[in-house]
């Protein structure tokens, strides 16, 4: 890569809004709360499909016999029992997370972390990935719609820039990502204060969907 074109690519990366992205999960263990309306097969308002299943179903179907079920993996299922296995697929191309609702006060969330993605062939550059979380504030609409928006970049940077924030973070690689590195109890105060805040516009978000189900039933 030629070294113009390597600062060029730091330098729209540098500018382009996205996503907040953390180390640690944005809730606490106490503050999980399972949704049962959100399994199902839903559309989004960008041709987008999203199938959400529930996590503790589909472990159980999959592992009839709890006795041959590892110590491990009986942590994962009680670690993560209350989520769900989200699927998103737009344009034949399949991104598999692992979603965790919880509840700050009555507004739902939901912490996102990569499952699965579609292969890149090399296992060297896979290696290299890191599967950060996100965070996204889900509003249940008057007719059954899901509006999800994530917590943006933009909004974070304003707040440290000012000096009204003092999460901890890190700026890495050559796009200089940013990252968050504070503990899950900070980071889940932080969105508790961040709710509760007259911010303007807090949630307006370079990534948000309006979610359809497909399969209501009548």
């Amino acid at each position: 890569m030629k070294t113009k074109s390597l600062i060029l690519i730091c330098c729209l990366a540098f500018f382009s809004s996205c996503i907040v992205k953390s180390i640690r999960p944005f809730y606490t263990a106490d503050s999980t709360e399972y949704q049962a309306h959100l399994v199902g097969e839903w559309t989004d308002n960008k041709k987008g499909s999203w199938a959400v299943a529930s996590f503790k179903q589909l472990f159980l179907e999959e592992n009839k016999d709890w006795s041959k079920v590892s110590v491990e993996e009986k942590a994962t299922f009680e670690k993560y029992k209350d989520g769900y296995q989200i699927t998103y697929t737009k344009k034949n191309n399949e991104a598999v997370f692992m979603g965790m609702p919880f509840k700050i006060d009555n507004q739902l969330f939901m912490d996102f972390i990569p499952f699965n993605y579609e292969d890149i062939g090399n296992d060297l550059v896979s290696q290299h990935l890191l599967r950060t979380h996100s965070v996204a504030k889900i509003d249940k609409t008057a007719n059954g719609q899901l509006n999800i928006t994530w917590l943006d970049e933009a909004r974070l940077t304003d707040l440290f820039e000012k000096n009204q924030l003092k999460l901890e973070y890190e700026i890495i690689g050559l796009e200089e990502s940013f990252v968050l590195t504070a503990t899950s109890e900070e980071l889940y105060a932080f969105l508790k204060k961040y709710m509760k805040s007259d911010i303007e516009n807090k949630w307006e978000s370079s990534e948000k969907f309006t979610l359809t189900k497909t399969n209501a039933q009548p």
